[in-house]
């Protein structure tokens, strides 16, 4: 093992203050006495008070912004032991990566599962869960940006596998795959990304957070590869699917020429109805189905290229980088130069 991951490991089980008093409540027996006992000791650090005593006031809705910088598209942090158990969703995907021990992911109140050492759990944006780490255990959570996922999906992983299936569900579907659940044992391969990416996030300068992207399209390729076949693919409330994701799949590969009326000639269905297909599966109409993948693509653009905003606006299929400016600035509430300058290392 690299001494680096000796170190990291070891730093990451040293118990912190927050873990301490969690971990004090979770033991003690709870009487009047010794809960005004506990709030005196500890009454210099009220956030952490109050919500071990009350995790009902914790946020049930978290979104990127109560964790992320704007110049970031991933953050992970280590997953406080003991910290009290609540329900909660988030506007973000989050993985959770179980480096030692155990854990219990609760989905809703009728599903529960033990994650175990080497499993990665991936979460969808708006699933209601709660984790349970009431014991010696070691887990990363990994919080990464709805754009970020889409950005990865578009330029690596379109494919049929059910890692492809649950990146295109939860991405352009209406209904969603809750979650995507991974068993990879002791396989230090996977392991070390992680913590290589944890690592990086610590230099904390202008390129850390598109190291830890490009950590990421590596690390999903790699866990596709490594474990394709012990991949558990919730199915919870999904039904049979027909030409849905070669229509999306479709989009996503001619975004830059395709309309309506060739999607509807290229799968023999009439335009309506081609129309009403798209916007079943994904809750969006075709024309905002393609302006959504191609601001995607123009971001791309924006943030790693030198290319001018009419050369993207031409690539993205745009007769004029008016109308690429007009939509850019109506999802954006700014200019694609404001943009690019706002996300600059």
């Amino acid at each position: 093992m690299n001494l680096n991951y000796d170190m990291v490991i070891e730093s990451l089980n040293t118990w912190n203050k927050d873990e301490l008093l969690f971990q004090e409540y979770y033991e003690m027996e709870k009487t009047p006495e010794t809960i005004f006992a506990f709030y005196e000791k500890h009454k210099d650090d009220p956030y952490n008070t109050s919500i071990v005593m009350h995790p009902e006031l914790l946020p049930s809705r978290q979104d990127e912004e109560a964790f992320m910088r704007v110049s970031q598209n991933a953050v992970l942090i280590k997953h406080p032991r003991y910290c009290p158990f609540y329900f909660h969703e988030h506007g973000y995907f989050e993985m959770i990566y179980v480096i030692s021990g155990s854990c219990m992911q609760s989905f809703g109140r009728d599903q529960e599962i033990e994650l175990s050492e080497g499993d990665l759990c991936i979460l969808a944006p708006d699933v209601v869960h709660g984790i349970s780490a009431f014991r010696d255990c070691l887990v990363m959570n990994i919080l990464i940006r709805r754009s970020t996922f889409m950005d990865i999906f578009m330029n690596t992983i379109r494919d049929k596998s059910q890692i492809g299936l649950f990146f295109m569900e939860n991405l352009f579907a209406k209904k969603k795959y809750p979650y995507l659940l991974f068993h990879t044992g002791k396989d230090m391969v996977v392991r070390n990304y992680i913590l290589d990416m944890y690592l990086e996030q610590t230099n904390e300068d202008e390129f850390s957070d598109r190291i830890i992207c490009s950590l990421l399209t590596i690390f999903f390729t790699q866990l596709t590869r490594r474990h394709k076949k012990t991949m558990e693919l919730s199915s919870a409330g999904k039904s049979k699917r027909g030409n849905e994701e070669a229509l999306v799949n479709y989009i996503l590969n001619n975004y830059q020429t395709v309309t309506l009326e060739e999607l509807s000639r290229k799968f023999y269905y009439s335009v309506p109805y081609c129309s009403k297909v798209i916007k079943d599966f994904s809750g969006s109409t075709f024309s905002e189905l393609l302006t959504s993948v191609r601001l995607q693509q123009g971001e791309n653009f924006l943030l790693l290229t030198q290319m001018s905003v009419a050369d993207i606006s031409a690539r993205l299929g745009y007769k004029n980088p008016e109308t690429f400016i007009r939509v850019f600035q109506r999802y954006h509430h700014m200019t694609p130069s404001q943009y690019r300058r706002q996300n600059a290392f």
